[in-house]
């Protein structure tokens, strides 16, 4: 059965059709446009912050042509840098949080690498420091803006026809949702405006006649199969009929196989190996993790010393009880340690049974509520890491009662602790935060976790807690 959807602003097929008469953009056009308006506007600001601080400063201007150049060098290379990180690919562009970082790094880098090359030409005195400084500024928080605009406008853009997407024939089994395969899409310029779901019957024949019926009227730019099954047979077959076309067809895996081949692929022995699991960190990693958590909650401790201690009072005025909540906790390699929070609540559970917090829970404090939504509650924990009990980033740790009722019902519980606790982690900064409910809940927390130890990197660290403060500002919807 062929079946019309639209996955773009809830119009009809035949409104897509009309969209795709229409004379519009390309989709893969978004990247070149986002790398043109940040050229235009590197170059614009770095010349007009030369003549706004040197009419500000001194009232006249001097050589601007040097500074003009600066701005052609700044321009270029930081927008190459950004094309080379693919931070121009339209699903990129809607995540301001990753964009930010990028662009705090490789701006960041693109300066350091022209003072260097100044530094080393003996040129530096031929440059206004303040003007450069000014004009470096203006871009970029001119930058973070327009990554704003892109955030909020271009979704819109691509819901009303603005760039021409790629319409997808989907094939895939009867029972598959495409909900969430369907926004996906949308987000890679993929609109999927037929799908053919396969009953259990077409396993000996997977390409019915009504495919190839679709691919032939001329409606369809891609075929993209979601495939369930290890039966390498059917899904052969199938590949090989979509050979009578042209038009290029693309496979999904789901369930097992998708979770297996979404790792790297290596080769070994000519062939091609996935690595499911990585070996332990290095001795060299490890030290590099530890050096950052020891450099990172002694800086952190020392400066956020004075709110401490206003923290600390307000607990202790609004309700009987410690200032300090502390919990056992099991860490690395299933040793046990106490962990340090604000108290938020007005009980100190800590035994066989510990029962969640909920939305709106009557065991939290007014002050509790504030702490909690805002994660201050968790700042303590930053002598666990000095102490070596956890590290800035990681798995979470759960109270011991929640440790060994997920361990009986989740078989990959367990290996969360091959790696040390975290302040924050993969999981949260993925929405994966709060309460867990249901067992599901806390299966997708779990994978999370599973595929920050199997991927970790120094750089990793830094973009977790980068994006952690960026999505501090969201954690309240969950109490």
């Amino acid at each position: 059965m062929v079946m019309h959807i639209d996955p773009v602003a809830g119009l009809p097929y035949s409104s897509l059709r009309q969209l795709r008469a229409r004379r519009a953009l390309s989709y893969e056009a978004i990247a070149y446009i986002a790398a043109a308006v940040d050229f235009i506007w590197l170059f614009g600001a770095s010349t007009l912050g030369y003549f706004t601080y040197e009419y500000l400063a001194f009232g006249i201007y001097e050589d601007w042509s040097l500074h003009v150049g600066i701005g052609l060098v700044v321009a270029t290379i930081f927008v190459l840098a950004m094309s080379c990180a693919q931070a121009y690919q339209p699903e990129k562009l809607i995540v301001p949080g990753q964009q930010i970082f990028s662009i705090c790094v490789l701006f960041t880098g693109t300066l350091a690498f022209l003072f260097t090359v100044l530094f080393f030409l003996k040129l530096g005195a031929t440059f206004s420091r303040g003007a450069t400084l000014f004009g470096a500024s203006g871009a970029l928080a001119g930058l973070v803006c327009i990554r704003y605009l892109w955030h909020y406008r271009l979704p819109h853009a691509i819901a009303h026809g603005t760039f021409l997407m790629k319409q997808v024939l989907l094939v895939c089994r009867s029972d598959f949702s495409v909900d969430g395969l369907e926004k996906k899409a949308a987000e890679s310029g993929l609109a999927i405006t037929q799908i053919i779901r396969l009953s259990d019957e077409d396993a000996a024949n997977p390409v019915p006649g009504e495919i190839l019926r679709s691919v032939g009227s001329g409606d369809i730019d891609e075929i993209l199969i979601v495939w369930s099954e290890a039966d390498s047979t059917a899904l052969e077959s199938c590949l090989t009929a979509l050979r009578r076309s042209s038009l290029p067809v693309n496979v999904v895996f789901d369930g097992i196989l998708g979770g297996i081949v979404c790792y790297g692929c290596e080769r070994i022995g000519g062939m091609a190996a996935f690595q499911t699991q990585r070996p332990p960190l290095t001795f060299l990693e490890r030290c590099l993790k530890r050096s950052f958590d020891i450099a990172f909650a002694l800086v952190s401790l020392i400066a956020l010393c004075p709110m401490l201690l206003i923290v600390a009072l307000a607990v202790k005025i609004e309700s009987r009880g410690p200032v300090l909540f502390v919990q056992s906790r099991n860490g690395h390699g299933n040793r046990p340690f106490r962990i340090l929070k604000f108290r938020s609540m007005t009980v100190m559970e800590d035994g066989s049974e510990v029962q969640q917090v909920t939305r709106n829970d009557k065991r939290v404090t007014r002050i509790g509520r504030f702490i909690r939504s805002t994660s201050i509650d968790e700042l303590p924990q930053l002598w666990n890491v000095l102490r070596g009990d956890m590290s800035v980033v990681g798995p979470r740790p759960h109270a011991l009662a929640h440790d060994d009722l997920y361990s009986s019902l989740i078989e990959q519980y367990a290996f969360r602790r091959h790696v040390k606790p975290g302040l924050t982690g993969w999981a949260q900064v993925n929405g994966c935060r709060g309460e867990t409910p249901t067992v599901d809940r806390m299966e997708q927390r779990i994978n999370h976790d599973l595929w920050y130890i199997n991927n970790w990197s120094f750089w990793l660290d830094v973009k977790i807690i980068c994006r952690t403060v960026v999505c501090i500002q969201d954690i309240s919807k969950v109490y």
